[in-house]
């Protein structure tokens, strides 16, 4: 699995051409799992809050 596509520019260098999908669900779960789990956090201590 390729992370980053590089291809060759006109003097030889490599240039960054883009990034792999393969990962968008593994970042997608990762947000919804940390917004639930602050959600959470804040409402079990909202009533230690004044």
């Amino acid at each position: 699995m390729e992370f980053f596509r590089v291809s060759r520019n006109v003097w030889g260098q490599e240039t960054l051409q883009g990034l792999s999908w393969d990962l968008l669900p593994v970042f997608f779960w990762a947000g919804v799992l940390f917004i639930a789990s602050h959600a959470a956090y804040s409402w079990l201590t909202a009533g230690k809050r004044k």
